[in-house]
């Protein structure tokens, strides 16, 4: 799936030209947009978790986009056929992090799966 978003970010920047900035920045209101309407039944759960959480929010908030501006300059300078493996590697990358440092359930799961996603990460790249 994260290959499939690769390839169109990939024609976004390349094909049309779009600093990846700008790009970067058009679906953050994207999504912010499509959030908003999805969450607004749910007003006070989010305020409350955002209250309680802000710290992570305000890392996420720049991180995030920070690592997504980087893949699509990736994308402009290096073949698609590698910048998309790496980007895959997220997934393991967090799937890991559950498992390990947030000991989320089944870690025998998580890592079962990290391990699917690497050989998926390793075909992408041959």
């Amino acid at each position: 799936m994260i290959a499939t978003y690769t390839i169109w970010d990939a024609h976004a920047v390349r094909t049309w030209s779009i600093n990846p900035v700008a790009y970067m920045v058009g679906t953050c209101v994207a999504e912010v947009l499509v959030y908003t309407v999805l969450l607004r039944r749910r007003r006070a759960e989010t305020v409350a978790l955002a209250r309680l959480q802000w710290r992570r929010i305000i890392a996420f908030a720049v991180l995030s986009p920070l690592s997504y501006i980087l893949v699509l300059y990736a994308i402009t300078i290096a073949p698609v056929a590698l910048v998309a493996p790496l980007r895959e590697l997220s997934v393991v990358l967090v799937s890991l992090f559950g498992a390990f440092v947030l000991k989320e359930p089944h870690p025998g799961r998580r890592i079962v799966a990290a391990a699917v996603v690497v050989v998926g990460i390793v075909l992408l790249a041959l």
